[in-house]
């Protein structure tokens, strides 16, 4: 469910592995142009490849669906959610892939299949409708919310093993889910306004120093949100940034695109927890005013 970088990455490589693939997309537009194309990925070693993967209009009645991976942005997921109410078979599981806080809750409320969430590092960068290029390895972590191993999740984990990205099964998928978006409010806002690819974001000692400051807020918050962090938000930082240094990052391609951002999903979920767990977040929220006016500015400019 959704034709965007991550999903046509996933999409197309686990067609290249044997699996049956259909990639659901709102835009009617998007969705001609990987039928008539198929989907281009251009690889870490810059080869091209072309994959022929079926692509349906969305929403759509899903009938013998095994897994639903839900790769929408986050402010879309309450919406999409509740448009496959009576559409989608109890028996399909849905795996939300999808950065931010509060997906797989917006997902629960509104449908009643088997959830499973999961958080990417993997590159991927947005070329056009169905091109995509994969800009860095990285992990792939699922995991039942639960915190219980179905056997759903150790099939799912084999198929993206299948095709090529490592993954893990987590117990604290919370934790896990958590620790990225420490992590992407200190790398998507800092990009989106300075306009750095990742690399050269490392590379920047004032981003570096604003960058900490933003995780250091949001780990107090994990904290009195007794949330198990999985790893070191400022080690993962500096890693994910160095793994996808050509990437410019999701925030920043829909500024560019005159597009609505996740920022309300990252720093502005940060904040408020953070005003539910009375913990201070001046950066977060500095940073969240900043990234909602761009969006107005970059959408007057597009004439949008």
């Amino acid at each position: 469910m959704g034709a965007g970088a991550i999903g046509c990455l996933f999409g197309a490589r686990l067609t290249l592995a044997g699996y049956e693939v259909t990639l659901i997309h709102r835009d009617p537009s998007i969705v001609r142009t990987i039928q008539k194309n198929g989907i281009g990925i251009r690889e870490i070693d810059r080869k091209i490849k072309w994959v022929r993967v079926p692509a349906r209009k969305g929403p759509a009645q899903l009938r013998g669906i095994d897994v639903l991976i839900v790769a929408v942005k986050a402010f879309d997921t309450s919406a999409m959610a509740a448009s496959y109410r009576g559409l989608l078979p109890r028996e399909t599981t849905i795996l939300s892939l999808q950065n931010g806080l509060g997906n797989v809750e917006a997902l629960r409320s509104r449908l009643k299949n088997n959830l499973l969430a999961g958080s990417t590092t993997e590159g991927a960068l947005s070329s056009g409708p169905g091109t995509v290029t994969h800009t860095g390895r990285g992990l792939t972590f699922i995991g039942d919310p639960r915190s219980v191993n179905t056997n759903i999740s150790f099939r799912i984990k084999s198929a993206f093993d299948e095709a090529g990205f490592h993954t893990k099964i987590s117990s604290n998928i919370k934790g896990v889910l958590w620790t990225k978006t420490i992590v992407n409010a200190a790398v998507n806002p800092l990009s989106t306004l300075t306009r750095l690819p990742n690399g050269k974001l490392a590379q920047n000692a004032q981003v570096q120093e604003l960058a900490r400051r933003t995780m250091d807020e949001g780990i107090l918050v994990s904290h009195a949100a007794r949330v198990k962090l999985v790893g070191d938000p400022k080690k993962l930082w500096g890693r994910i940034l160095w793994s996808t240094r050509a990437n410019k990052s999701s925030m920043l391609q829909d500024i560019e695109r005159g597009k609505r951002t996740e920022i309300r999903q990252l720093n502005g979920a940060l904040v408020r927890y953070g005003e539910k767990m009375h913990v201070k977040t001046p950066i977060n929220y500095v940073l969240t005013k900043l990234v909602q006016g761009l969006e107005k500015s970059s959408k007057a400019i597009g004439g949008s």
